[in-house]
């Protein structure tokens, strides 16, 4: 069910990013005909807009009516996060879904992926942490009414478009970049998600305090590895003593399905109540898209930009209105 979920997300955002494609290509052609559906999905690539969205949030107690969406699968993601741990990284992200593919390509080219030395594994964990640490850092000392001002800019309004113009004109180096990060993720298992990415990082930290333990039973436990070869971000969970406690677990539910000794490994809330996988995947995946149902249902997932205003703020940006 995870991959089914996991390929229905990217080809959702493949087609999302045809469409906005074509919305680009229109308000910067002729305008004739009828004019394409913006995605608001693909402000889901706008991570900093829907930070200071939230930020903004709580000073003018209203959802920003620019990127609602951006905001409104940014609290969806932190909601999840806190109860079901990192499961939008191994259920929807599709970066992650990219990364867990090439590192299965990996196994099947060379027979397995690259084995990390501890110390250096350690090493790399720290950077992804670091990364996270310095941009909360940045954030936090962005005062509330400069973030409420910078969100009226007309930068701030189309910069969908300009996060789509900077990945249609990448240059040499950052093809080279990408190229790296992806022969990495070929060799070594979930390369991108495990050492450097540092939103994964901020769900990591909020899954650390979800109200739902992993946990193992040792005396029940035959040693088999079988959870730990199936975890697709390299959690040592049988080496865990009781609770399978991790930032880098992603809540994907593999270890215990794959667990051939029934309640050996199990979810519980508050440590208590077991709950089974299917159940926690269900429930991670009706609370993340029934906060997007809500968002469209009282009308705040679609921008109150017309085409009309981004033809004219883009022209603008562009220097269209004489470098206005």
């Amino acid at each position: 069910m995870r991959k089914a979920v996991q390929f229905a997300v990217a080809f959702i955002m493949l087609y999302a990013a045809w469409e906005f494609y074509h919305f680009v290509e229109y308000i910067r052609g002729s305008g004739l005909g009828p004019a394409p559906h913006r995605p608001p999905v693909a402000e889901g690539f706008l991570p900093i807009a829907a930070v200071l969205a939230f930020k903004a949030l709580f000073a003018l107690k209203e959802i920003d009516p620019i990127h609602p969406a951006g905001l409104m699968i940014f609290i969806a993601t932190l909601t999840t996060a806190w109860v079901f741990r990192r499961a939008l990284c191994s259920w929807i992200c599709p970066i992650s879904t990219l990364s867990e593919t090439l590192g299965q390509l990996g196994r099947k080219l060379i027979g397995r992926n690259l084995n990390v030395p501890k110390w250096l594994d350690r090493l790399l964990l720290g950077i992804k942490y670091l990364l996270f640490f310095y941009v909360v850092k940045m954030i936090l000392l962005i005062p509330t009414d400069e973030a409420v001002a910078f969100m009226k800019i007309p930068y701030y309004a189309v910069s969908d478009i300009k996060m789509f113009d900077m990945f249609m004109n990448l240059g040499v180096k950052a093809l080279s970049i990408i190229l790296v990060l992806a022969v990495l993720s070929v060799l070594i298992k979930s390369f991108w998600c495990r050492y450097l990415c540092p939103y994964g990082a901020l769900l990591g930290v909020l899954g650390f305090l979800s109200p739902i333990f992993l946990t193992i039973n040792h005396d029940t436990c035959h040693n088999c590895g079988a959870c730990n070869r199936v975890c697709p971000n390299r959690v040592d969970v049988q080496g865990k003593k009781r609770l399978v406690a991790s930032t880098e677990c992603t809540g994907c539910t593999s270890c215990v399905s794959a667990c051939p000794q029934k309640g050996t490994l199990q979810f519980k809330l508050f440590g208590l109540l077991p709950i089974s996988p299917l159940v926690f995947s269900l429930g991670f995946l009706s609370l993340f898209f029934g906060i997007i149902l809500w968002a469209k249902l009282t009308g705040h997932w679609e921008t109150n930009l017309t085409i009309e205003n981004y033809r004219a703020i883009d022209q603008m940006m562009s220097g269209g209105f004489g470098g206005m």
